[in-house]
């Protein structure tokens, strides 16, 4: 995906974003590197999350910001580490089963049975510790249909899907996906964020 940030009438480019999902035994493998203009090595979120229900496994994120891993079991452990502060912290909450890692809940969004109308609500586990941490809830605001003009394949029909989170902590936050009705590709994911809008934007080749 091509991220950009809008301006006006004019897009900025500021990075490229390559996700990955492998289907391996019984769990589902998502990861996603962010490799952005100004900054010289890659961001790299992975995600394991099992295959029958997509409840979560694992979790890791290292940027130059922080480094992150996380492991869901009957208690959800692991570690924090602040770089700009070099602090560490443990990570250790009791939490009971039926929810999804806030991290794979945009790659959900491609697999629920989106239809005209479908409005859900979805129990996510978010770590942050200079904002909310714990179950927070993911809203599928509405689902309408649409049109993309893919490069590749042409006019295609697309779910129109509006959804925010507890994440952002603010009203105003939403994110708009587009996902073709058939093959579930995502092509283009708005992001809007008060006064600030970005686009990821599928990369054909």
């Amino acid at each position: 995906m091509a991220w950009t940030m809008l301006r006006d009438t004019s897009s900025i480019k500021i990075g490229i974003v390559n996700t990955s999902v492998d289907v391996s035994g019984d769990q589902i493998v998502v990861i996603t590197k962010v490799k952005m203009n100004s900054v010289p090595s890659p961001w790299i979120d992975s995600t394991i999350v099992k295959r029958t229900d997509l409840s979560p496994v694992y979790h890791s994120s290292y940027n130059m910001q922080r480094d992150m891993s996380i492991h869901f079991n009957d208690v959800i452990t692991g570690f924090y580490k602040d770089k700009a502060s070099n602090k560490s912290t443990a990570i250790s909450q009791k939490i009971a089963p039926g929810y999804f890692d806030s991290n794979f809940y945009p790659m959900l969004i491609n697999w629920l049975p989106l239809k005209t109308g479908y409005q859900a609500d979805l129990d996510i586990y978010d770590y942050n510790p200079k904002g909310k941490t714990g179950i927070l809830k993911a809203h599928i605001l509405s689902v309408s249909e649409g049109k993309y003009r893919s490069k590749k394949l042409g006019e295609r029909k697309v779910w129109v899907v509006n959804v925010s989170d507890d994440i952002s902590g603010s009203a105003d936050s939403k994110s708009i996906y587009q996902i073709d009705q058939l093959s579930r590709q995502l092509y283009q994911q708005k992001i809007i964020a008060g006064n600030r809008i970005m686009e990821m934007t599928l990369v054909e080749q």
